[in-house]
């Protein structure tokens, strides 16, 4: 076996295929969180916020799977800009409650949005139906390494090394 047969061969392995493949698509999809000014993991927390409403920012951060501290850097700067914003909690002062604001819907719909055309961009090969088989396959993929770990499934997902 030739030099260049085994880096052919390897070349068309599943592994190797989906770590370049992921690295292209972790590339795309940040662009298309940070052309809206966001990280994977701001536009997962305006997205919870979106989903389920104000929420105590403790359950914030449990929900996220961070730190207190980290939880405070993401909220810093998307409070600057208007996207959320944190009150007392009024059934106990202690608490703090975020929420979305009519600004951060609107940034976070617009990310939704590139997100979606950058999948669109990357899966341009492949009609509907290989779309959706593929996507039954790599979640199969994924929930097996995971143990079916929600967060690992999510934009925020992608800040961190290891879900």
């Amino acid at each position: 076996m030739t030099e260049e047969s085994l880096v052919a061969e390897h070349r068309s392995r599943p592994g190797l295929m989906l770590a370049l493949l992921g690295a292209e698509a972790m590339r795309r999809l940040r662009a298309a969180h940070q052309e809206y000014d966001l990280t994977p993991r701001q536009f997962e927390l305006l997205g919870l916020l979106k989903d389920r409403g104000d929420l105590p920012q403790g359950a914030l951060g449990h929900l996220m799977g961070v730190a207190p501290s980290v939880l405070v850097t993401q909220l810093n700067p998307l409070e600057a800009e208007g996207l959320v914003e944190r009150r007392r909690d009024a059934s106990d002062r202690r608490r703090h409650v975020v929420a979305l604001t009519e600004t951060g819907h609107t940034r976070l719909v617009a990310a939704s949005r590139a997100q979606y055309e950058a999948e669109d961009a990357l899966f341009a090969a492949l009609g509907t139906e290989e779309r959706a088989e593929l996507q039954r396959l790599l979640a199969r993929v994924r929930d097996d390494l995971t143990g079916h770990e929600e967060g690992c499934g999510t934009p925020g997902s992608l800040d961190r090394d290891r879900c």
